[in-house]
């Protein structure tokens, strides 16, 4: 299998060393090292190899929200992008033109949709509309020509550091009462309730990105033999999983659930040798009890059973989020236009309130016909990227634990204009040509 090359663990520790820096910056309130942290980060976009564009923005993705000078003002982690597409699309109109009309017909005829709308609608385009525009006309570019270079085990790297250090940085920095304009700690004194978001406002959110670290970390358990790098990762499943747990978030623990039952009806249908089996049970087991035997868990588990005991209907269940859904519905009866052509990605809601759920706040802003090119779109990316193996049943189910990890929190979260519903989703695409290319070797390896 492959082995992370010695260049891309130099990258790695520089993204440490930005983020490192930029986390002092913050804690100091120092604009010089906030600087110096995003021009690190714009440097490193920029000036590496673009191979490494994905790994690096999901290092960075759980830290966007502090890549700014301060509270309120636009992420260099989004302004990054328009000036790596003119230097990427320069380079693809040059050397690729006879490619050009199959990867911009649609997202130039989405964008021309979205925008004929928003002015049918009287609304004037905002900046998130253009970094929206900007990023479906260059993902299909710059993944049609860097899909065959962009390793899976390095984006597991990258985002597992990535979260790993966003964890640990803002349960450190919350110390710093400046810091809560960028740090929401969800508190309710009289239960003795405490919710941690991270960098993000929104707990789910954030647990978000832990989930799809650890979908990835146990697709990639599969392939991994050194016993140095099972317990590794395994440690910092458990890490991640008790991150997750300082959100109370009750969809992190769903989800954690059902990829924990996936994965470990895979681990038993997959064809892997008995001491393997044995061995990786033995080191889940000592470290699952070195771990719970503390009282990290034991605290966090306290902090569900407060929660769960708030439930008493579907609404307290879902946190209000049932009732949404249904007024968002209501409103699509009694408004035919809105439901079939959207608002045009607009900043506007219905009654004010966000519905909390990707597909309703799809079908709202880009109407069924929007959301059809939408899914038009996300099927030319994936038949760019995809390596037209066909998965196992094991790899599929492998797959649909990814799914779930990411998916499934659409439900209870507007994902649209966020970075996550393109590079997450990419990733995913990334994580089944990983499956189909392990499974072709072994498959060859049995053969011989």
């Amino acid at each position: 299998m492959y082995r992370i090359k010695q260049g891309e663990i130099r990258l790695l520790f520089l993204a440490i060393a930005c983020v490192f820096i930029l986390s002092v910056g913050h804690a100091i309130s120092s604009i010089i090292l906030i600087l110096m942290a995003i021009v690190l980060f714009m440097g490193m976009t920029l000036f590496m190899d673009k191979r490494y564009f994905l790994p690096i923005m999901l290092f960075f993705l759980p830290w966007s929200p502090v890549l700014k000078f301060s509270p309120g003002t636009h992420s260099f982690y989004s302004m990054i992008v328009p000036c790596l597409f003119m230097l990427l699309i320069l380079e693809y109109f040059i050397k690729n033109k006879k490619y050009k009309l199959k990867f911009i017909f649609i997202p130039l005829f989405l964008s021309a949709y979205t925008l004929i709308i928003k002015l049918v609608n009287g609304i004037i385009p905002g900046n998130s509309y253009f970094f929206f525009i900007l990023l479906i006309i260059f993902i299909p570019m710059y993944l049609h020509k860097y899909k065959d270079e962009i390793n899976f085990e390095t984006c597991v790297l990258f985002i597992t550091a990535g979260v790993l250090s966003a964890c640990f940085a803002s349960k450190i920095l919350m110390t710093f009462p400046h810091m809560f304009a960028y740090i929401n700690v969800y508190t309710w004194k009289r239960m003795g309730l405490t919710r941690l978001s991270g960098f993000y406002g929104d707990a789910n959110f954030y647990s978000v990105h832990i989930l799809v670290a650890i979908a990835c970390l146990l697709i990639t358990l599969k392939n991994t033999k050194k016993t140095i790098s099972i317990m590794v990762q395994l440690l910092s499943v458990i890490t991640l999983i008790y991150f997750g747990m300082l959100s109370v978030s009750k969809m992190f623990i769903l989800c954690l659930v059902l990829m924990g039952g996936i994965w470990f009806f895979c681990f038993l249908i997959d064809r892997q040798s008995l001491k393997y089996k044995l061995k990786f049970v033995l080191f889940s087991i000592v470290l699952l009890i070195a771990f719970f035997s503390s009282s990290l868990f034991s605290e966090q588990l306290n902090q569900y059973m407060i929660r769960f005991s708030m439930v008493s209907d579907a609404q307290s269940l879902t946190t209000g989020r049932s009732e949404l859904v249904n007024m968002y519905v209501e409103y699509f009866m009694g408004n035919v236009n809105t439901l079939f052509f959207g608002m045009g990605l607009s900043p506007v809601y219905v009654n004010g309130y966000s519905s909390h759920n990707t597909i309703i706040q799809m079908i709202y802003q880009l109407g069924i016909l929007g959301s059809i090119l939408m899914f038009g779109w996300w099927r030319m990316v994936y038949r760019g990227v995809s390596n037209k193996i066909k998965l196992s049943f094991v790899n599929s189910t492998y797959l649909l634990m990814i799914g779930l990890a990411y998916f499934l929190p659409w439900l209870s979260l507007e994902m649209l204009y966020f970075d996550e519903f393109f590079y997450i989703t990419i990733l995913v695409f990334v994580s089944k040509n990983y499956l189909s290319s392990s499974q072709a070797v072994k498959e060859i390896e049995g053969g011989a």
